[in-house]
């Protein structure tokens, strides 16, 4: 026995995982996945009350990790390098970041309220940025680490009707593009995460005309994104489509742009 018990490896120490936007849709799903995996996790949001929700039921689940809830807005620089500190303070290190926090809006760019513009643009591009440079330095002191940061199949190929919601998901690659070269000598990874019509609030809090746009696209579950996000830590891709369908969209997207753009005229419009 004592001989089998030196052949087996050492048990994998959990991770400190620190996730953004978690008080509902992938956010949440991918809290309870970790703490499922018996990770522990740091989960912020602007919402105090759903983020104990989030708690309560990884309690409820009895799940053996740990979730350590953070009330912070990722548009405030300060609050994220609060938020970090606290994570650390509570389990010492940080090994995975997941920039998720994100808002939509749907409208014409010269037409809609310039307030709801800058919200995208201030949560969508300033947020991911203020989430990097509070975390990047706790991965540094732990060892390295792995960012993910959650983009859509609108930033390969941008929208008519959601410009600058399509230019905030571009800027999510070009940011995750720069850093793999920054970071490689402190060894953490960056993966950006390409996710497709997605069944949470996120359609109901779009700014501008709510609700589901394209109809007759496929939605996938948070909990399916959540899934791909612990894949791509195993993987450590580049970058990372979860389904056929949406990597289909962002290829014809590409090569035939003239005639996706049409299309998505007439979806968004």
């Amino acid at each position: 026995m004592q001989v089998y018990e030196k052949l087996l490896p050492p048990e994998k120490p959990p991770r400190v995982v620190f996730i953004t936007g978690a008080s509902s849709g992938i956010g949440r799903a991918a809290a309870l996945l970790f703490a499922a995996m018996g990770d522990h996790v740091a989960i912020t949001a602007r919402r105090g009350d759903r983020l104990a929700e989030v708690v309560k039921e990884a309690e409820k689940r009895k799940l053996p990790g740990t979730i350590f809830p953070i009330e912070a807005d990722v548009t405030d620089p300060d609050a994220m390098q609060t938020a970090v500190a606290l994570a650390l303070a509570e389990f010492n290190r940080l090994d995975v970041l997941v920039a998720n926090a994100g808002i939509g809006q749907r409208g014409p760019l010269v037409d809609a309220p310039w307030e709801d513009l800058e919200a995208v643009l201030r949560t969508n591009i300033d947020g991911v940025i203020h989430s990097i440079r509070a975390a990047v330095p706790a991965m540094r002191a732990s060892g390295g680490g792995h960012i993910v940061m959650i983009s859509s199949i609108l930033g390969p190929v941008p929208g008519a009707y959601a410009a600058t919601y399509s230019a905030s998901k571009a800027a999510t690659d070009a940011l995750a593009r720069s850093l793999r070269g920054e970071l490689k000598a402190d060894h953490i990874a960056v993966t950006v995460l390409i996710v497709g019509q997605t069944d949470s609030e996120f359609a109901q809090k779009r700014l501008g005309q709510p609700g589901r746009v394209a109809t007759r696209w496929p939605t996938m579950t948070p909990e399916r994104v959540a899934g791909g996000i612990a894949q791509a830590l195993e993987r450590k891709p580049r970058t990372m489509t979860l389904r056929w369908i949406d990597r289909l969209f962002v290829w014809a997207g590409q090569r035939f742009p003239g005639l996706i753009d049409r299309i998505l005229a007439r979806v968004y419009g």
